[in-house]
């Protein structure tokens, strides 16, 4: 079962770190207000933006900042920074490098195949952990039966 790129690694997924935080104004295209896909620099201008943002806007005839017939070249340094960024896998929780994205869904990650109706692990830990608290507020002025244990909530949950 091949697993999509960009089902479990989008933009939102990003790890907000240090790296990020330093490098985001230089990985992020004016067009789309995204990380780039495919950077391409204009050759006069300096100014870079995702392959498809210009295809959509010029057909890589002319740059959205100057207005010229410009070329565009791909820009590899753009790239390296990019492939550098740590993203958090949708699937399986695991912080992944840019770089290590489709090995990590072709070879690594544990958790590969969808569980039951069509939800991730992701999904089913963000569900419990939501039930939980909410049962924590609800329970907060009642007594509660000794019986009662995490593990029995985690699996009446379900």
């Amino acid at each position: 079962m091949k697993l999509n790129k960009d089902e479990y690694f989008s933009d939102d997924c990003v790890v907000q770190d240090d790296l990020y935080i330093s490098i985001k104004e230089l990985i992020i295209c004016p067009l789309c207000n995204k990380i780039y896909k495919e950077p391409y620099m204009c050759l006069d201008c300096q100014s870079v933006y995702c392959k498809r943002c210009l295809e959509n806007y010029s057909n890589l005839k002319k740059c959205p900042k100057d207005g010229k017939n410009n070329k565009f070249v791909n820009c590899i340094t753009k790239n390296d920074l990019i492939s550098k960024l740590k993203y958090r896998c949708k699937n399986c929780l695991k912080e992944v490098i840019q770089a290590d994205i489709k090995s990590h869904l072709e070879e690594k990650c544990k958790h590969s195949e969808k569980i039951g109706k069509e939800k991730t692990l992701a999904e089913i830990i963000k569900t419990k952990k939501e039930l939980i608290i909410l049962s924590q507020a609800e329970m907060e002025d009642k007594e509660i039966d000794n019986s009662i244990t995490s593990k029995n909530v985690l699996y009446n949950i379900n």
